[in-house]
């Protein structure tokens, strides 16, 4: 897989794949918890293969990582209205990919909102260092320092 045959998706569409996984997966969800696992999805995805899963790029916001368009459609529509999205670019990434995705969710969806946000706080991490520790939210996560994390951290 290179970056000429892999280009970053559209954030609705995954979060509606990894909504409708969860939901397959028996993975309770709630809007802080979805925005945790497309994190750690796009941390993993990035981690691994160098490459962006997601057009949106997380942002430091005071709970965690965010993707705030997704995160204001998710909360306008509801969770359940993306269940049954259509995921097209999804299901045609290729199959390293979505099973990396599902070994993220298996992996992550165990875990509460709340843990995972205070995962995503630790001293160190990628919304560390973009918030400095909390004190300057908004900011932009950088790839490089997520992708650095999630090859030290998550990815052995």
């Amino acid at each position: 897989m290179t970056e000429a045959t892999f280009r970053p998706l559209d954030s609705l569409q995954v979060m509606a794949y990894i909504i409708k996984r969860c939901h397959e997966k028996e993975i309770t969800l709630n809007i802080t918890k979805l925005q945790k696992l497309m994190y750690c999805c796009y941390g993993t995805v990035l981690g691994k293969f160098g490459l962006r899963l997601i057009d949106e790029y997380p942002a430091a916001w005071q709970y965690g990582p965010v993707f705030p368009e997704a995160l204001r459609s998710v909360q306008f529509f509801h969770v359940l209205a993306f269940q049954d999205k259509e995921t097209p670019d999804v299901d045609a990434l290729p199959e390293s990919v979505r099973k990396l995705i599902d070994e993220t969710l298996d992996s992550f969806g165990k875990f509460t909102a709340k843990q995972l946000s205070d995962w995503t706080h630790l001293k160190g991490s990628p919304w560390y260092l973009a918030s400095d520790g909390g004190s300057s939210l908004y900011g932009r996560l950088s790839d490089e320092n997520v992708s650095n994390y999630f090859k030290t951290n998550v990815l052995r």
